[in-house]
Order: structure tokens, then sequence, then C-alpha cells
């Protein structure tokens, strides 16, 4: 046997022993994941917007325990979720728990987003048991392949916590979870991951009252991050905020946003490039493990977040914005 052969035999050992390179989660999320109609407004593989993505990673990272993010609505975070858990599923099997709100909103989630989410995946296809097949299979409690689980629970039940422990526990609009007389449902969740010396923690939520707001308060403990676009005429990046738009009254086509540094109008064309080009930037970087990330619609790149759009509701309903 010559050399040259005994040095491609070893190359070839080498190839099947090496293991494969650590995916970031968004990268795994965008490589695996599919969406049926209903789920998502884009249906099939999904693709991650680029404000998307860092929040992914950070949820992925093992030195982040504790992800906050304020958001409003048509940002993507429950499909984020979705997709999480799917990730875990997958690559590294644990007892999960997803806090929802009201009895409907877990019931909703389970059968309209994630039982479809999980049959349309081929990577997940077969993770997941779906339906009633034993006492441990409900319609809010998923068994793994591997040895995880996900159990769907209400904020109104909040002693259904006491019989579970998780390694990762997701929570969707914690604003709109109540104290009860059994206590507050995501402290007492969040006591059900101290075993757990790896545990994640993610809350999300569209904020309601400033004052008493649960998700801001979070946020403000985080390193508060920002996700910062550049203006395409001075390129210096900025936060797109509200008050940045401008519209004459009653005619929400006229809206621009208008650049808090140079002062130029920038027209919504020009968004999906900015979006592109952004990025996001920690406005308290001393806080370690616990990334925080405010979100509102003005950056989503769906039609019903168009900024006529958005105006329109708000002219309609001036309390509510985006």
């Amino acid at each position: 046997m010559t050399s040259e052969t005994l040095a491609s035999i070893r190359r070839n050992a080498l190839a099947n022993i090496v293991p494969p390179p650590k995916l970031r989660l968004s990268e795994w999320i965008e490589r695996s994941v599919f969406l049926p109609e209903g789920v998502s407004s884009l249906p099939g593989a999904v693709r991650l917007w680029p404000f998307q993505r860092e929040i992914a990673d950070a949820i992925g990272d093992p030195l982040i325990e504790r992800v906050s993010v304020i958001k409003s609505a048509r940002t993507g975070y429950t499909v984020s979720l979705i997709a999480t858990i799917g990730a875990f599923a997958v690559n590294d099997p644990c007892p999960m728990i997803l806090l929802m709100p009201t009895d409907d909103d877990a019931r909703g989630i389970a059968v309209d987003e994630l039982d479809p989410a999980f049959r349309e995946t081929p990577a997940l296809r077969d993770v997941m048991r779906i339906g009633r097949f034993d006492g441990r299979n409900t319609l809010t409690q998923r068994m793994l392949q591997g040895g995880g689980s996900l159990k769907i629970l209400s904020a109104m039940a909040p002693r259904n916590l006491r019989r579970h422990t998780a390694k990762v526990l997701l929570c969707d609009e914690v604003d709109g979870m109540k104290v009860t007389t059994e206590g507050d449902p995501i402290k007492l969740a969040e006591k059900r991951t101290t075993s757990f010396a790896d545990r994640k923690i993610v809350a999300g939520s569209t904020p309601t009252d400033e004052a008493t707001s649960i998700i801001i308060k979070r946020y403000e403990e985080s390193d508060k991050r920002v996700f910062e676009i550049p203006c395409v005429h001075c390129n210096t990046p900025f936060e797109l905020l509200w008050e940045h738009l401008d519209w004459k009254a009653g005619q929400p086509e006229t809206v621009v946003c208008m650049c808090p540094h140079c002062g130029t109008e920038i027209e919504e064309r020009f968004k999906p490039q900015m979006v592109e080009d952004g990025e996001w930037r920690a406005t308290a970087p001393h806080v370690k493990g616990h990334a925080g990330f405010r979100l509102n619609a003005l950056i989503y790149q769906c039609s019903k977040s168009a900024w006529p759009n958005l105006v329109d509701e708000f002219e309609k309903t001036p309390k509510s914005r985006p």
C-alpha cells in the first residue's frame, strides 16, 4: 500500500469522525424549520428578518441565561418561540415549559401553531408525539424523543406549575398574566428551573401599562439592546421610533420618516435595505447573561406593517401605537 493511499485513508477516516460545525440557532432555524399557511404569513422555509437573528442566537447562547423581548404585534416573536422549541427538541431534548396567559392561549398555540409546524417540518416530524396517545401525552403536554418534554401551561392556573420542572422556560405575553391568590405565575414558573445550572428563561410581551409592565421591568434589568438602522442619506444609525414619522393628517399615504440626525425625509421604499443593514446595540453592555431586545412594528417588512397602514390604525385608535 502506497503512502498516498494511506494518507487518503487517513483523511477519509478523520473526515468521518470530525463533528459537524456547530450552527448558531438562527442558522439552524433557517435550515430546518418550515411553517405552513395559517401559522405564518410567509409559509415555507423560515427566513428570519435581520432583527430576529440576534434574538434567536441569544436564546441559543449557553452564556446567556435570560432573554427579554419588548415587542409589538407582527414582529414574529411567536414564530421564533415555535422554532426555538423545535431546535431544543432536536438538538438538546430537555424538559420545557411554554407559559401562556390563558387556557385558550395554551390550547390555541398547541393546536393552531405548534402541531402544524412540527408536521410540516421534516426535521421535527418524528421528534414530538402529537395527539392523546397515552396518559403522558395530552393536548398541552408533548413527549419528545431523547427524553425531552414540553408542557404548555396557562398562567391562570399557577398551581399546575408546582408539578413540573424545566430547563427551558418560554413565556409569551407576560403583561397579560395576572397574579392570583396562588401567587405570581411567572415567579412560580422560574422556580421550576432552579435545579438546572444551564437553564434558559425567555420572556416576551407587548407592554400594556408602562408603569406596571412586567416586560419593561425585565428589559430594564437586561443589557437593553436597541435595533438601529442607518439613514440612507447621512448613514448615521438610529432606532426607528414613532416620533420619527411625519404625515399629513388624514392622509396616511403621505407618511415619511424624518432622520433624527440630518433631518432628511426617508421614504418607506428604503426600509428593506435599512433594516437589512441594521444592527443591535447594547445600551447597557455591562450587564452579562441577560439579553434584552426592544422591537416595534415600524421595522417589520410585511404589508400590514407598512407605515401607511400603521398610521391609518393609529389615527383610528390614537391610544394604540405600534
